[in-house]
């Protein structure tokens, strides 16, 4: 688990603010807004909270970042207030 972390870590703050809207744009992320993620201060709110946020609505945010057919199917199946489909979620 510690590895995955540090993977999250690793991103600047540019590039996971440019993914967060990514995730506003598609639709994925239906709670946050463009204005609230330019106003989001990433040192005071930890990654691993945002990571957490998006483990509780059942998306693994490590392999949405990195796995662009799990992102597919994430847009595809994400219901309206942003959690993946319980009957839809990869493991």
């Amino acid at each position: 688990m510690p590895l995955l972390n540090d993977k999250l870590k690793m991103i600047s703050c540019t590039d996971f603010r440019l993914f967060l809207k990514k995730l506003i744009k598609d639709k994925i992320e239906k709670e946050w807004s463009e204005h609230y993620v330019d106003d989001l201060n990433l040192v005071i709110l930890p990654r691993n909270t945002i990571k957490r946020r998006y483990e509780n609505k059942g998306i693994d945010l490590i392999k949405l970042i990195n796995n662009p057919s799990y992102y597919k199917h994430v847009k595809a199946n994400v219901n309206f207030n942003g959690s993946l489909e319980i009957e839809k979620q990869q493991r």
